[in-house]
């Protein structure tokens, strides 16, 4: 897309021809650096969709966003990365014809919009099931998201039609200098206002809910800091789990937002010069030209990279996707016998952990041997999305009161309102070897 807009108005005095070609040293590694963008961008955007349409459990709204990503993201790259790569080879003559030429606008125009509004959507998502929880219930629904994502495509194509439509190939005097470019102007300013609607209004808006995203996460953080009812080193150890985890959800959050303008201001900037440059009268010195194709090159590069970027800020780096990429990766190519001792080590796991909460509460009250049951079946159940942090206060609460009483006496358990909210790798260790622990402990009591 930008190689059309970079030629734009080159067969004029102002701009002549660009060579057919630029240098090997140039050619060969951005052709090395686009085909690593390809195949990980496609395999990212790939397995993000299928992750997500074979697991049941990850159709939420939010995840719903994430697929449409994923699909603007995959037509971005597979209707504009192939071309953009045979450009650099060969500038002109351009041989695949009008028809595809504006075909290939239409859908690098409309999967670029797409992919902004769906990644705007999702922050809008976000903002409100943090700052506003009351109505993220309400706004949450799948058909409200899937409505909304069928209109944030159809906006996306409806704003591309009048860009891809001023797309052709030049009438040049000579067959061998064809080239696919802006040949006529539909809607004045259409590439002006596309810049405004598509990345300094939506760059604006994500920046400031993540703002505000972040100040909620550290006011929440400094609240239960200060209404803390525990020791002195309960209340430590929570604190650097709470300042840990806010400063990790912090750094994604400037993540994205850094991502987000580094991929796409280059872009719309080049684009906005390509435009523009056609207007000046003076000549353009070799040096500024060759400038402004190294601008191109790097600006193009930008421009797919977030296609990549994407699987891994949104998808990758959760807990939950990738719990969910390893199950279906296993239902994929592991044998039936094999999954199957997976399913007999759960239940393994599942009755240690209720021997150990049995022998805990045998010599306690008969009422409380069934509630500690049930809580460590819900413990088991969720125990892909907890959170090592809770479970740590949690652990150090119960066995830290077991130097003042029984064992079999605590009223501290895991809660299922402290289990709720977050993610952690190490939750199945940890309370397996917590019970086991606590079995040990409650040798004494039982005797």
């Amino acid at each position: 897309m930008e190689e059309a807009l970079a030629n734009n108005g080159t067969s004029s005095d102002v701009y002549p021809l660009q060579e057919k070609r630029d240098p090997l040293y140039i050619v060969v590694p951005i052709t090395i650096v686009y085909t690593v963008i390809f195949f990980s961008g496609v395999t990212g955007n790939v397995v993000t969709c299928v992750v997500i349409a074979r697991n049941k459990h990850m159709h939420t709204a939010t995840n719903y966003y994430l697929f449409s990503l994923a699909i603007s993201d995959l037509l971005l790259l597979v209707s504009g990365l192939p071309q953009e790569m045979y450009s650099i080879w060969s500038r002109y003559p351009y041989v695949f014809g009008e028809v595809f030429c504006v075909l290939r606008g239409l859908a690098a125009e409309t999967s670029a919009n797409a992919t902004v509004l769906t990644i705007t959507a999702f922050t809008v998502e976000r903002y409100v099931a943090i700052c506003h929880p009351f109505f993220a219930h309400t706004l949450s629904k799948l058909s409200r998201a899937v409505r909304l994502i069928l209109g944030i495509w159809a906006v996306a194509l409806g704003f591309a039609i009048p860009q891809a439509l001023q797309f052709g190939v030049t009438d040049g005097s000579r067959p061998d200098q064809i080239q696919c470019q802006v040949v006529k102007t539909i809607v004045k300013h259409s590439f002006e206002i596309s810049t405004f609607l598509f990345f300094a209004l939506p760059m604006t808006v994500i920046t400031v809910l993540y703002a505000l995203i972040g100040l909620r996460l550290r006011r929440s953080a400094l609240l239960k800091k200060s209404s803390g009812s525990f020791s002195h080193h309960q209340e430590a150890s929570r604190s650097a789990c709470r300042s840990t985890s806010s400063k990790r959800v912090l750094k994604m959050l400037v993540a994205v937002v850094v991502a987000f303008f580094i991929c796409w201001a280059p872009f719309h900037a080049q684009r906005l010069v390509a435009i523009y440059g056609v207007h000046w009268n003076e000549p353009v010195s070799p040096l500024a030209i060759q400038v402004y194709t190294v601008v191109t090159y790097f600006s193009g590069i930008l421009y797919y990279v977030s296609t990549t970027v994407n699987p891994i800020l949104y998808h990758i780096m959760s807990l939950k996707f990738r719990e969910a990429f390893k199950d279906s990766l296993s239902r994929c190519c592991c044998p039936k016998d094999r999954r199957r001792s997976y399913a007999v080590l759960s239940r393994r796991q599942r009755s240690l952990v209720v021997l150990g909460s049995k022998s805990v509460t045998d010599s306690g009250p008969s009422h409380s041997h069934s509630d500690t049951r049930e809580r460590a079946d819900v413990v088991v159940r969720r125990q892909t999305s907890e959170s090592s942090c809770m479970i740590s206060d949690s652990m150090e609460t119960r066995l830290g009161a077991e130097d003042k009483r029984p064992l079999a006496n605590h009223k501290h358990n895991i809660s299922n309102s402290s289990l709720r909210a977050a993610d952690c790798e190490e939750l199945q260790r940890e309370l397996t070897l917590y019970m086991m622990e606590a079995a040990k402990r409650s040798v004494p009591c039982v005797e």
